[in-house]
């Protein structure tokens, strides 16, 4: 006897019932439908633009050892985030990894949490933080 006249205890053919395949079908339908749903719904927060601009004469302020306040030690992100520094000195100028040439701007997004400390040249310490969060 080979497979494909296998038959019920009942003489039915003994192959999937057309009602099972259909309800199969309108379960997985659902199931997608449900998760597409549910991640539409999730509290997602919008990626933020930050913008930071380095006006003319930022180095020499800071040659002359004044502080320019033009962002804080800690910088915080989200994921996915954009940052844009626009550099209007004449100077090139340095925060954490990014170097942004004078006259120049930098633009990235964030796609990955971490946390970066480095360099930056708007300080008087020297110093900054980056901080890219997961949310």
């Amino acid at each position: 006897m080979d497979a494909s006249s296998r038959t019920t205890p009942d003489g039915r053919p003994d192959r999937p019932s057309k009602s099972l395949l259909l309800l199969f079908l309108v379960m997985a339908t659902a199931m997608v439908i449900g998760s597409v749903a549910l991640s539409s719904v999730t509290d997602q927060p919008e990626p933020q633009q930050h913008l930071i601009t380095i006006p003319a004469g930022t180095a020499a302020l800071l040659s002359a050892g004044q502080d320019v306040n033009i962002i804080p030690t800690d910088l915080d992100f989200r994921l996915r985030d954009r940052l844009t520094v626009v550099n209007e000195d004449s100077a090139a100028h340095q925060i954490g990894p990014f170097v942004i040439p004078a006259g120049k701007q930098l633009d990235t997004r964030f796609a990955e949490a971490a946390t970066i400390e480095g360099f930056c040249s708007l300080h008087s310490s020297g110093r900054v933080t980056i901080n890219i969060g997961g949310t």
